[in-house]
């Protein structure tokens, strides 16, 4: 009895057995999935750097992946002293504005507005007397939403009983912020332990999957991957980019503008660019908050025109990055629909948070790739129809090769030819020859 699994039947329980692992393994890791993404990510920064080191400087792997984390931790060092502070003061500056004044103004400006539309006279009586009730019992609701009531001071026994309870929040908040900062430097520690465990074992990762993919796909899936490294390697390189040249860009314009804190709100521009569609929307909120607030510092025009220009402004920069920026720095690799970007990002952010929603782009490209290799792939037609390297400029480097157990053969000697059929031919052609001549003579 032939017990041997078909080949449908081998592929269908090899990917549910995938499935099975990946989903094991999401339940095991769960409480650390982000701190590993976080340390896959690093590896894959840093990996040219450890690349070029073993390669063309001919240094062990291992010294060289110790050289380039001790540099990822400097440099980590270096920057969280430079960059916090200006990180901070840019949150304190956004958070210190008097958003209570924002609101009141917004509706007095709305009930000034609708007190004009009021006085108009419209030709339809009818309308008219309908626009004015309507407006004259919202005006009201306004009026009263807009004030600001000053509480009573309170008596001197709640006093007391508040600075007791402040005390003892006090206390409770300093153990639990030296438990934090304890506990962020052992996540950090062991994110950085991980990193380095998969930057080591990369090869040998590689090596595994190679095996698990049949000899004749070898090529393909090489060039497969090499075109998901390049979608993220773009996007990596791309943000960093467009962080560093909105967020100068920003703080210019908002500079010649006259807009009190500039810097500030071109750091936060910045920062948030990490953030694709939604990222410079949200930037642009403080900035139109300060411009209404406290207008301009040398424009002659009010606070309501000046926050007109300010938005303006950062309509006119999304515009120019989302089509001269973009499409020179991130080029075609991650070439997606602003609609598929944003819902992607929205999806991604509810399932994983803002990690999810910072890696949705390369995510949604990455799978873009899949899906047309998969598609061609079943139509029979060539999977990589505009990619002009050659297979073997592509290849991942190759295997270990087993030693032979068998010494190599000589080569074989070519069969020796068998004359018998050259000895009939050249007897046929003298017989032809003999009777040829008797022809002639007679």
């Amino acid at each position: 009895m032939n017990t041997e699994w078909s080949r449908p039947t081998r592929y269908i329980v090899a990917v549910a057995l995938s499935l099975l692992g990946l989903y094991i393994f999401y339940l095991i890791s769960r409480s650390v999935l982000t701190l590993l993404i976080l340390a896959a990510l690093i590896a894959f920064i840093v990996r040219p750097v450890i690349h070029d080191l073993h390669q063309r400087f001919k240094m062990p792997r291992a010294l060289a992946v110790v050289f380039t984390y001790l540099g990822v931790v400097i440099l980590f060092v270096i920057g969280a002293l430079f960059l916090t502070p200006s990180i901070v003061r840019a949150i304190e500056f956004v958070g210190e504005l008097d958003y209570g004044v924002f609101i009141d103004n917004s509706f007095t400006w709305i009930i000034d507005q609708l007190i004009v539309i009021r006085d108009i006279q419209i030709p339809l009586v009818a309308l008219d007397d309908y626009v004015d009730q309507t407006i004259t019992s919202i005006l009201p609701a306004l009026e009263n939403a807009s004030t600001t009531i000053d509480p009573a001071p309170p008596p001197a026994s709640a006093i007391i009983q508040s600075i007791g309870s402040a005390i003892t929040v006090t206390f409770g908040v300093a153990a639990g912020l030296v438990g934090s900062v304890l506990s962020s430097i052992v996540l950090f520690i062991f994110m950085i332990l991980a990193s380095i465990h998969m930057s080591l074992g990369a090869p040998a990762y590689r090596e595994h999957i190679m095996r698990l993919i049949p000899t004749p796909f070898h090529a393909e899936i090489t060039i497969l991957f090499n075109r998901i490294g390049h979608i993220w390697v773009a996007f990596f390189r791309g943000q960093i980019i467009l962080m560093v040249i909105m967020g100068v860009t920003t703080w210019l314009g908002l500079t010649l503008l006259g807009v009190p804190g500039a810097i500030s709100l071109g750091i936060i521009a910045g920062l948030l660019e990490v953030i694709p569609n939604f990222g410079p929307v949200i930037a642009a909120v403080p900035a139109v908050i300060v411009a209404l607030l406290q207008g301009s510092t040398y424009l002659p025009v009010n606070n309501l025109l000046f926050m007109i220009i300010v938005i303006l402004f950062y309509w006119l920069l999304q515009n120019l990055e989302n089509t001269i920026l973009v499409p020179r720095v991130l080029g075609e690799a991650v070439d997606l629909p602003p609609l598929v970007v944003m819902t992607g990002v929205l999806v991604a952010a509810s399932v994983g948070g803002i990690l999810g929603a910072l890696l949705a782009t390369p995510i949604i490209a990455a799978g873009r790739e899949i899906v047309q290799y998969a598609y061609r792939k079943i139509l029979g037609v060539d999977p990589f129809p505009d990619d002009n390297q050659s297979v073997e400029s592509t290849m991942l480097p190759p295997m270990k090769e087993v030693p032979a157990i068998l010494p190599e053969l000589p080569p074989a000697s070519p069969a020796p030819i068998d004359p018998a059929p050259n000895r009939a031919v050249s007897s046929v052609s003298i017989e032809e020859e003999n009777m040829q001549a008797a022809k002639h003579k007679a």
